[in-house]
């Protein structure tokens, strides 16, 4: 147990002694499967919380959305449910719209400068504005899941080339856009329905990391990987503003470091494993088809004032100067 820890245990001494065991419990959430990075993130974030509070926080992890949607899980939350979710910027974009910035294509050109944007004042702001509108508190941004590629079933070059494609798309204004910026045209679905939406030539392609592709086996659906680089995708911990001040602040506090580690520790798995995962899929038969991606950035040029999100956008990018 580390120093931190230790300091903890002992200043919540008198706590433990009139609490019973698992006195507060959380219901963590994700639509992953089990073995996915982000999963072993939430088992991990477990594993370290359960361990400093010598089990008075009781964490269960519910992979693949047993415990239900995103959607859903965020309007429990709000209500005061003991459940927390992975949610992306565009999610939230439903209660602050300036959110939208953040899951919007081309907005970051490095994961060193989404990293760095996290970590300005710029984003703090977002933050409060998210927790007294909605009643959701961010524990961590940090959860790198990957970088966003196009996949598809024919080779392309550029946007022209993905004209008249169905590409699946998130069911949200950011994700329909996102296609229309490579080109395609936006097929929202759930991500779960991907898979046989190309099996049966429903979709030509997905926008998505590699992680997800192939933990999914897209290989077997589709045949090339296109490293458009459009979006650096962070996700984020989310619980509800009511379950969190039901803890006392020592726990409050733990709760957002280890979602801060928990979140370090899954961005150092998806970096050692993301040209893994091209390259196996490439084993099982895909093409890693190379592309020019500054046509794809001039699509993106009329994307931010299109959706109201241009004082967003220039806030980003002043805190990345």
């Amino acid at each position: 147990m580390n120093t931190k820890k230790i300091l903890l245990a002992a200043s919540l001494s008198c706590v433990g002694m009139t609490a019973s065991a698992e006195s507060y419990k959380l219901n963590m959430s994700t639509v992953l499967a089990p073995n996915n990075p982000l999963t072993k993130g939430l088992k991990h974030f477990k594993a370290e919380v359960e361990a400093a509070t010598e089990g008075d926080i009781k964490i269960n992890v519910y992979p693949s959305g047993s415990l239900g949607g995103t959607g859903d899980l965020i309007e429990q939350a709000r209500a005061g449910s003991n459940v927390s979710m992975m949610a992306d910027p565009s999610r939230l974009q439903n209660y602050v719209n300036d959110f939208g910035v953040l899951a919007s294509p081309y907005v970051f050109e490095s994961l060193e400068q989404a990293q760095n944007y996290y970590q300005s004042d710029a984003f703090s702001d977002l933050q409060t504005e998210l927790q007294q509108k909605s009643g959701l508190v961010i524990l961590s941004a940090n959860w790198f899941q990957g970088t966003r590629m196009l996949v598809t079933k024919k080779p392309v070059s550029s946007p022209e080339d993905v004209e008249g494609m169905r590409i699946r798309a998130a069911g949200s204004t950011i994700g329909v856009k996102t296609v229309e910026v490579l080109g395609g045209t936006a097929t929202p679905m759930p991500w779960n329905e991907a898979y046989t939406a190309l099996q049966q030539q429903v979709i030509d392609g997905v926008e998505v990391h590699p992680a997800a592709f192939y933990d999914s086996k897209l290989y077997e659906v589709a045949d090339y990987i296109q490293p458009t680089n459009h979006a650096f995708l962070m996700t984020y911990l989310v619980v509800g503003e009511h379950w969190l001040n039901s803890l006392p602040e020592e726990y409050k506090t733990l709760l957002k470091e280890e979602a801060v580690e928990a979140g370090e520790f899954v961005t150092k798995m998806i970096l050692e494993n993301e040209k893994q995962y091209i390259d196996e899929s490439i084993q099982h038969g895909m093409t890693f088809n190379d592309v020019d991606i500054e046509p794809f950035q001039e699509n993106s040029k009329t994307l931010y004032k299109a959706l109201d999100l241009t004082e967003e956008y220039e806030k980003v990018q002043e805190s990345l100067n």
